[in-house]
């Protein structure tokens, strides 16, 4: 009986953030973008046809630098939603970074979402997720479970401590995750990729992960969905004098974090082996050709898929084709027939 309470806890949690992920007020949109300006070519000398958004990533070529990041798994409705973006993203031959993978740790009845989803799908690239608070209680050959289900070419680490402090199911427990990080990223098959979660790196914290072998980080800052916010929103319905300390702290926190700009300048600073991708207030073409141009290997989205994946493939096919005619149109305008002629042709303007 507990265990099924459990899983009927955690089906409520997840469908709540689906819910919740959709409405505005989660949304800082605050991307600080407006400082940074792609420097024009008024004569590029290549022709539009020319220009090419093909990228290598984890040591695979891919169609675009952009993927989908991670958002849902586990529960009733993810199947549906996970097949659309799978299928879009086999479509576009983007990289599909999969929600977290918590409860295959636990019920292994949760393994079947993506059996089912790699055998439509054979040819989906994708890339593994675990918070870092189950990480550290997680041996390598349960993590090679996780890696092994999705036929994952890559395993995210993801770090969420506001969200985990002021959500009532919480596990706001941390310490020995970076000496974890540290055994994992340097004995798991597949590449490790450290994520924030909305609330981006500090210097500090960057510089701490070069001791370590992963291969990315996804500084994923604020600026985009803000998971203090949602953790506040589903704390409005509780009546508990925890809860209603926990969502008074929420609205204090609400604008808490690292901007992705700033992560993303910080780690840049540190010159690091492992590679930086870029997140968090992410809305069109032209954010991800800045975050490209000032060296993030990727850009990914979350929020804006969900959305259109809630109305259909169509639309989500749409505007994974909208986001690569922006990026197209923004290297074309700076004279970069590929991705690496992109790199440096940024400033910085007076705005902001």
């Amino acid at each position: 009986m507990g265990n099924e309470n459990n899983l009927n806890e955690f089906e409520t949690r997840k469908q709540d953030h689906i819910d919740i992920c959709l409405q505005d007020e989660v949304d800082v949109s605050q991307s600080g973008l407006d400082q940074i300006q792609l420097v024009h070519e008024a004569l590029p000398e290549i022709d539009f046809s020319e220009v090419s958004t093909q990228s290598k990533i984890l040591q695979k070529t891919v169609g675009s630098p952009i993927f989908v990041s991670s958002m849902t798994a586990g529960h009733k409705n993810s199947l549906l939603l996970n097949k659309i973006f799978a299928s879009a993203c086999v479509q576009k031959n983007w990289f599909f970074a999969v929600g977290s993978q918590r409860r295959q740790l636990t019920d292994k009845n949760a393994n079947e979402e993506w059996k089912e989803i790699i055998r439509d799908f054979p040819l989906l690239k994708v890339i593994s997720n675990i918070g870092v608070t189950q990480l550290i209680n997680c041996s390598v050959e349960q993590l090679e479970e996780l890696v092994e289900v999705t036929n994952a070419l890559g395993l995210i680490v993801h770090l969420n401590p506001l969200q985990e402090v002021l959500q009532k199911e919480g596990t706001p427990q941390f310490r020995g995750a970076f000496d974890k990080i540290l055994e994992v990223s340097s004995s798991l098959s597949v590449p490790v990729i450290v994520k924030e979660t909305g609330c981006g790196f500090s210097l500090k914290t960057l510089q701490k992960l070069t001791k370590t072998r992963v291969q990315a980080v996804d500084v994923s800052g604020f600026g985009g969905t803000h998971w203090g916010r949602v953790e506040g929103e589903r704390l409005k319905k509780e009546t508990s004098s925890s809860a209603k300390m926990a969502y008074d702290a929420s609205q204090v926190f609400s604008n808490w974090g690292e901007s992705t700009l700033s992560s993303l300048m910080a780690g840049l600073s540190l010159n690091p082996k492992y590679k930086l991708w870029a997140s968090g207030g992410v809305r069109s073409g032209l954010d991800i050709a800045k975050y490209l141009s000032m060296g993030a290997q990727a850009v990914g989205l979350a929020r804006p898929f969900l959305i259109k994946a809630m109305k259909g493939e169509g639309d989500l096919l749409n505007f994974m084709e909208q986001l690569e005619y922006e990026l197209k149109v923004a290297m074309f305008c700076t004279g970069s027939s590929n991705i690496e002629e992109l790199v440096g042709k940024w400033k910085w303007t007076n705005k902001g």
